[in-house]
This record gives structure tokens, C-alpha cells and sequence, in this order.
């Protein structure tokens, strides 16, 4: 028997985010709880777009029908928001440890992350991740008002340091106050 192989569904980018529809959503969205399904649209944003692009299970094409490379993607997503690449790491990085991620609340939390095997959808997140690039200071102040979003929230606050290789380190944290 032959088995062909289809290639990745193609997405189109529409600023930071892109859709994609029909069964190739549903299976995206079911194998790796990523982006937002939304009456049998699945919303994409430029982290998780990354990501499965990367992986290989989607392709992407700007709005003029040019396919993109993850490099590409990169350069001209990262000329926006110099702190992509930052949240691009952590993102992965908590994928491939097998955590299914969500966006957080605000700039501040980047991640509401879910633990292995959470039934995403039906259960809260255990977690909210901030990511601090190693080098860059965060005040006290700061800190606290993490610390106490985390708490109103009914999540741990994990502090996520990335280092300048890309080395993740993450660290539990108890509640700030100051």
C-alpha cells in the first residue's frame, strides 16, 4: 500500500496572527492546543505560528501569496516586537517539555501554562510564566504586581530567565509584597 503523504495546510498571515479553517484547524488546535477556535476558525499568534512552522505542520504566505521561511518570518516579525525572540524560546521551550501554553495577561505574563495530560478548555492553568531576558533588570514594584496577578488568579508564578544563549531557568517563586 502507498501512503502520500499531504503537505502542511498553508495559513495566511494578517499582521501578528493568522486563521485557518475546516479540518485541518480542528486537527492543529487538537493535537497541541495551540491558538483560539472560534465557530470553526483557528486564530494563530506570531509565537505559536513560529512554532508550528518550525515543527513543520504548517506553511505560511503573507497576504500577497508569498510563502515565508521561519527566518523571514522572524526578521519581519521581530522589527514590531523586539522581545519576540525571547517569547518565541520560552514558548518552545515549554512546548517541547510537554506544556500546553496559552497567552497570558498582558505584556508582563507572557504564558498561562497548563500541566501535562490538563484537559486545556476544561480546567484553569496551574501556571503564569514571566519571562525575563538574563541582563535586564526588574524593580521591586514590578515583581509585586506579577506576584499579585498570579495570586488573584489562582496560578503559581514561575520566573522564566533566559540567558544569552537561550538557556531557559526557571524558578518558583512565593508571593511579593512590598
Amino acid at each position: 500500500m502507498i501512503v502520500l503523504e499531504s503537505s502542511p495546510p498553508l495559513v495566511v498571515m494578517k499582521g501578528r496572527q493568522a486563521s485557518l479553517k475546516g479540518p485541518d484547524a480542528d486537527r492543529i488546535h487538537q493535537q497541541g492546543y495551540v491558538g483560539e477556535m472560534e465557530g470553526g476558525v483557528l486564530t494563530i499568534s506570531d509565537v505559536e505560528i513560529l512554532y508550528l512552522l518550525e515543527q513543520g505542520k504548517i506553511r505560511v504566505s503573507d497576504e500577497g501569496g508569498s510563502e515565508r521561511t521561519f527566518e523571514d518570518l522572524l526578521v519581519s516579525l521581530s522589527a514590531e516586537d523586539p522581545d519576540l525572540w525571547l517569547r518565541y524560546l520560552l514558548f518552545s521551550d515549554l512546548r517541547k517539555r510537554g506544556y500546553a501554553v496559552k497567552p497570558g495577561y498582558g505584556p508582563s505574563l507572557e504564558f498561562r501554562v497548563y500541566g501535562r495530560g490538563a484537559a486545556v478548555g476544561k480546567e484553569p492553568a496551574k501556571y503564569l510564566v514571566y519571562g525575563v531576558a538574563e541582563g535586564r533588570s526588574v524593580s521591586l514594584a514590578e515583581l509585586a504586581k506579577i506576584s499579585s496577578s498570579a495570586k488573584l488568579s489562582k496560578k503559581d508564578l514561575v520566573l522564566a530567565v533566559i540567558d544569552r544563549q537561550g538557556e531557559i531557568t526557571y524558578y518558583d517563586t512565593t508571593e511579593v509584597s512590598l
